[in-house]
């Protein structure tokens, strides 16, 4: 009894660090299903995945929801929702998690998209440069760049 005790003691301090960083983001399939939910249920999926939404920051077309654990970088990860009626929605998310971004990256020429060009773009009047792919109709753009001492991987999809 004293050795399990002492196990989930020991393992509880290791692994806890990891824990209090466990944000959700979001692997390729995954954010494509969600460009393809309603308002309603992204509402739901988002909040269920430990996200909040942020009303000071949303609007009619745009729905901005932050992480509610802070990432190792002390940034909340974000995601985002834009929709107007004439469109389909676009999916946003942006993290400071370099793997997650390397990983979603790589899935995308493993999963059929193409790389299309790249594009120079303002990000929080920011420079950075976008690689964009399309598969069909479907497009993901991809960026990366620095705002303060964090660095920012952000990720754009619509079907």
């Amino acid at each position: 009894m004293k050795k399990t005790i002492l196990r989930l003691l020991f393992a509880s301090i290791v692994f806890s660090p990891f824990a209090l960083f466990a944000q959700t983001t979001f692997p390729l399939g995954e954010l494509e299903k969600m460009c393809l939910k309603d308002a309603n249920d992204f509402d739901t999926y988002v909040l269920g995945k430990d996200y909040s939404i942020q009303s000071k920051l949303s609007d009619a077309v745009t729905k901005m929801y932050w992480s509610d654990k802070p990432g190792p970088a002390g940034k909340a990860y974000t995601v985002a929702r834009f929709q107007n009626l004439k469109a389909v929605p676009i999916v946003k998310c942006t993290t400071t998690d370099k793997k997650y971004y390397i990983e979603l990256k790589s899935s995308l020429t493993a999963n059929g998209y193409k790389f299309e060009k790249e594009e120079n773009k303002t990000v929080n009047g920011i420079q950075s440069v976008w690689y964009i792919y399309s598969k069909g109709a479907k497009q993901v753009s991809l960026t990366s760049y620095n705002e303060g001492e964090a660095t920012w991987y952000g990720v754009h999809i619509h079907l």
